[in-house]
């Protein structure tokens, strides 16, 4: 006869078995409501999860696949490009934060912290990996200063500081940084490229997606 919902102590294991089919789970309730939900979901290839509230499959936290490659769902993780240039915007000393002018487009957004504006904040106290890839185009030989940057809560990490005119091909320069911070709950991150030293003519290139931003909860 089936085990039916059992839970049986054999040969010195625990085991969980809901029968011929259905999950199989540990529930993990605070006076009466259920706060988080641990086990086998039948209905999705059996693959092991923990997630929260009462039910396996809806708001999922951790998911092991049944190849053991391991997936957070809801972990904060986003990118963003720019799908149309944004033209004369540096070159002066002017600041250009990426989103500002032309709105970026989202390829993934993952727990919804990141605006197309060009800001992300962070739900929670943690540490967060950011980064960013921008191409400049419209260089002229007066432009003899080029500095790419993640601006956090409180803090500013600089990339690239260069002459960008030596170091570009026919006038375009591409650069690339990559940062893990320290950011409290709501502190917010931008993006920004400045060229120093000329006139306001650079860039910024959208072709093949060239420019765009990233970041996802670290640790």
């Amino acid at each position: 006869m089936a085990k039916i919902n059992s839970i049986n102590n054999s040969a010195n294991a625990l085991t969980i078995d809901p029968g011929a089919s259905g999950d199989s789970f540990t529930q993990f309730d605070i006076n009466g409501t259920g706060e988080f939900r641990i086990g086998v979901d039948d209905d999705d290839s059996d693959k092991f999860k923990i997630s929260q509230g009462n039910a396996l499959g809806s708001n999922d936290c951790i998911v092991v696949e049944s190849t053991g490659e391991v997936t957070m769902p809801l972990q904060s993780a986003f990118m963003a490009y720019l799908g149309t240039q944004d033209s004369n915007v540096t070159g002066d000393n002017t600041i250009f934060y990426l989103g500002s002018g032309n709105a970026l487009t989202k390829l993934f957004d993952q727990n919804n912290d990141f605006v197309t504006t060009g800001t992300f904040t962070a739900p929670k106290t943690a540490k967060y990996t950011l980064g960013m890839n921008v191409q400049v185009s419209g260089l002229i030989s007066s432009h003899t200063n080029y500095v790419c940057a993640i601006v956090t809560t409180g803090n500013t990490f600089t990339g690239n500081n260069l002459n960008p005119y030596a170091a570009s091909t026919g006038g375009v320069y591409g650069s690339s940084m990559c940062v893990t911070v320290d950011m409290t709950a709501a502190d917010t991150a931008t993006f920004y490229v400045r060229v120093l030293s000329g006139t306001k003519v650079c860039e910024v290139d959208s072709a093949n997606n060239v420019t765009n931003v990233y970041g996802f909860l670290a640790c």
